[in-house]
C-alpha cells in the first residue's frame, strides 16, 4: 500500500541520515550538486538537455512513454533551469522512486 510504501522510504532515510550516508558535501562520479539548497541530490554533469527549452513539459511526456532514465534528465534539467519548481521536484522524486532509486526519491520529494 501506499502508507506501506512512505513509511519504508522514512525508515530508509532516517537509516542514511542516522549513517551520515547523505552529505551536502558528498561527491559521486557523473553527479554533482547545484547548491547547498538542494542538500543531497546529485545531477547528472553530463545531462543533454540542461539547456532545453521545455523540459519539464518533455520530461512528463517521457514518464508517460515509461522512459525512466530520460524522464530523470529532463526533470533534472527542468530543476536546474528553476531550482524552486516545486512541481518538478515532486515529478523529479516520484521518478526516482519509480526507477528505484530512493535515495535520490527522498531527497527530491523532500524539495
Amino acid at each position: 500500500s501506499d502508507t506501506e510504501f512512505w513509511d519504508k522510504m522514512q525508515a530508509e532515510w532516517e537509516e542514511m541520515a542516522r549513517r551520515n550516508w547523505i552529505s551536502e558535501n558528498q561527491e559521486t562520479p557523473g553527479h554533482v550538486t547545484i547548491s547547498t539548497i538542494e542538500k543531497g541530490y546529485y545531477f547528472h554533469t553530463e545531462n543533454p538537455f540542461k539547456d532545453w527549452p521545455g523540459a519539464f513539459e518533455e520530461g512528463l511526456k517521457k514518464m508517460k512513454e515509461g522512459d525512466l532514465p530520460v524522464t530523470i534528465l529532463y526533470l533534472e534539467a527542468a530543476i536546474l533551469q528553476e531550482p524552486n519548481d516545486a512541481e518538478a521536484w515532486q515529478f523529479l522524486g516520484i521518478t526516482q522512486a519509480e526507477n528505484e532509486n530512493e535515495q535520490a526519491a527522498i531527497v527530491a520529494l523532500q524539495r
